[in-house]
């Protein structure tokens, strides 16, 4: 999982910036439909994943109360990358398909 995540960091720039133009266009209901599940599917990553984003104890630079928050905006920022995710790649598809 932290290999995912790891290979997910130099992807994501990529598909935010895609996913978005394709969103300021006309996108379709089912893109957006696909959108809700991965974000839905990015929501449960973030939630799982998120252990394996946080450095061990002596590499904190935190305090306890931003570290005990960070677990739910982790997993809304998962669920946000994965919705234009698969805007981007539903926007590819369907440009170059």
């Amino acid at each position: 999982m932290a290999i995912f995540l790891w290979i997910f960091q130099f992807i994501n720039p990529i598909a935010i910036i895609l996913g978005g133009l394709y969103l300021l266009e006309d996108p379709s209901p089912a893109s957006l439909v696909l959108g809700a599940l991965s974000a839905v599917f990015g929501l449960v990553v973030g939630i799982v994943g998120w252990g394996d984003t946080v450095p061990p104890r002596w590499f904190w630079i935190k305090s306890s109360m931003n570290l005990a928050g960070s677990r739910f905006m982790t997993a809304i920022g998962y669920a946000i990358q994965f919705f234009f995710l698969a805007l981007a790649i539903f926007g590819t598809v369907e440009y170059w398909g």
